[in-house]
Parts: structure tokens; sequence; C-alpha cells
């Protein structure tokens, strides 16, 4: 048995990374089923922050009036058409009506997630707020919200409340996106797979994955 580990470099505003954890699932579900040993080998992933924006908005803004601040109508139009396209492929089923705002208390949430569940749990909390942003129109800035989406995700809603409410992990996401800027990371989303010798940049397709999987086995 091989441990494959991911980190995936992300920001939950950013719909790119939604698309990116999807496609790596199904990716990793192709090669436990169909790659000789695949089925016991395990597959441990680590979120890691990245804010696109570097400076915190102060208010959340719709949707359709962010992407305007840098493009055309037409463009929106555009780029919104392919998400939906490409999103449904992997069983997303995007909706741009809603509000976006700083991402910060997502990423300290994620935080707490790792530091009481563990890889599962932190995937878990983060495909909620992926669906909750870009399915279901709901703002993940705020903290309500935010803590919604934990207790769905199974962790205990008051105690991601006190984290939120508090100073937890704000200095931690910090320096952990530092780390992440440092070492070159210019966008998102980003999957380093196997301690880094295999890099998946953007939201990759099925067989970038599953020959990143193979060779970090290989070279395990």
């Amino acid at each position: 048995m091989a441990v494959i580990s991911i980190e995936i470099i992300s920001d939950v505003i950013c719909p790119w990374c939604f698309i990116g954890y999807r496609t790596l699932q199904k990716a990793i579900s192709l090669y436990q089923k169909t790659y000789p040993g695949g089925s016991k080998d395990e597959f441990v992933i680590e979120w890691k922050p990245y804010f696109i924006d570097q400076v915190a908005p102060e208010s959340s803004v719709l949707i359709n009036d962010r992407m305007a601040r840098r493009m055309t109508r037409p463009q929106i139009e555009a780029a919104q058409t392919r998400l939906k396209r490409v999103g449904k492929s992997v069983g997303i089923e995007f909706a741009f009506g809603g509000y976006m705002g700083s991402s910060r208390l997502a990423h300290r949430a994620l935080y707490f997630a790792s530091e009481r569940g563990g890889s599962q749990m932190q995937c878990a909390l983060a495909e909620v707020l992926f669906r909750y942003q870009f399915e279901l129109e709901r703002d993940v800035s705020g903290v309500d919200v935010v803590v919604e989406a934990a207790g769905e995700a199974g962790l205990d809603g008051d105690a991601v409340r006190v984290f939120l409410e508090g100073e937890g992990g704000k200095k931690e996401i910090e320096e952990e996106q530092n780390i992440v800027r440092e070492m070159g990371a210019k966008g998102v989303p980003c999957f380093v797979v196997g301690d880094g010798k295999e890099v998946v940049d953007g939201a990759g397709d099925m067989e970038e994955f599953f020959g990143a999987f193979v060779r970090a086995k290989g070279s395990a």
C-alpha cells in the first residue's frame, strides 16, 4: 500500500478550484478502481490557503458586479457559460446570482477542520463551502454561513463560532499563504502530489491527475 499525499492550494471563492477538486475526486476514484493495487492506496489531502484578494474586501458584492470590474458583459456571459458547461461535467450546477466577499473566515474554518478532524474533515468542509458559494448562492464571507457550513460538514458549530469570533487561525493562515507564495504559487488551483514530486497547475483533467498518481507512487 502506498500513501499518496496531495496539497491543494486553493481559494473557496475560486470556481475553477471547485471544478479542480471535483475532477481530482473523480481521478482518485478511477485510479483506485482501475490501477493495479490502487484500491489499497491511500490518499491524504491537505488544503493550503491562497487569497485571490490579497487585500480583503470591506464588504461583499454581487458576483456579476465583481466580474464587471475586469470584464465586459459579453466576456462575463462567455466565462459563466464555460464554467457552467465544465462544471456540469463534474456534477456542479453553478449559479452566479449571489454575493461574494472575503474568504478569510472560510480559510480559518478549514484550518480548524484540519486541526480537529484531519484530512477527511477538511475535505468535507471544503466541499460544503464550495457548494454554498457556487451552487446555493450563499456568501461564505460571513460568520453565520461559515458556521452553518461547518456544522453540515460534521464539525461542532459552536466551537467553530468561538474560534472564528476570536483570533483562532488568523496568524496561521497568513503564514501558510506566505509560504505558498514563496514557493512560487501565483494562481489557483494548484495540486502538489506526492510530497512535491508532481504538480498539476490549474483545474487539471483526469489524465493529468491519474498520471501524477502513478508517477508519485512509482517514486515513493
